[in-house]
């Protein structure tokens, strides 16, 4: 479930700006920093540079290792493509609300059912951009083979335990 809810948390906030033109089919833009190898000596998935652009693990050298068709890239590519517009216009209603909420949180005096009725559409946004990208998710990991996801899932794991946060390190 803990895996469930971060990489659900992740779509979530990966889902807030459209994916830009990878450099090399690589999903990574010429700024971006290449990533350090693992103990593996595999890649990780890439980690997202400030503007949030999303590990496009269908194109470049994930697609490789998955073994992810041309035809499987495609229609993984729009699958994503065509739950962005709605991605976007529910988060950019969602940064709203949580301003207008913020504002609310701050103010000396406020009417109890304005701010109560303003946390209920925030959280009803926020249950919707979620349910928007793990369908999103659930529709692009079915296009996969069971051999596929499991590859998918190793790389994860890779990442995960290459940028797990220790408790002696203050950290996670």
């Amino acid at each position: 479930m803990a895996r469930l809810s971060s990489w659900a948390l992740a779509g979530v906030l990966l889902a807030a700006v459209p994916a830009a033109v990878p450099v090399a089919g690589q999903g990574q833009t010429a700024a971006s920093p290449q990533p350090q190898q693992d103990k593996n000596g595999k890649q990780p998935p890439p980690s997202r540079p400030q503007d949030h652009r999303p590990w496009k693990y269908w194109q470049g050298d994930s697609q490789k290792e998955i073994g992810i068709t041309e035809k499987q890239s495609t229609e993984i590519e729009l699958i994503f493509q065509s739950a962005m517009p709605r991605l976007q216009t529910t988060k950019q209603k969602l940064d709203k609300l949580e301003e207008d909420l913020s504002r609310m949180m701050r103010a000396s005096v406020v009417d109890m059912s304005a701010f109560n009725a303003q946390l209920d559409q925030v959280n009803s946004t926020r249950a919707e951009l979620y349910k928007t990208r793990m369908m999103q998710l659930y529709r692009m990991r079915g296009v996969l083979t069971p051999e596929q996801r499991a590859k998918l899932q190793a790389i994860s794991d890779r990442w995960e335990a290459a940028h797990r946060k220790s408790p002696e390190n203050g950290r996670r």
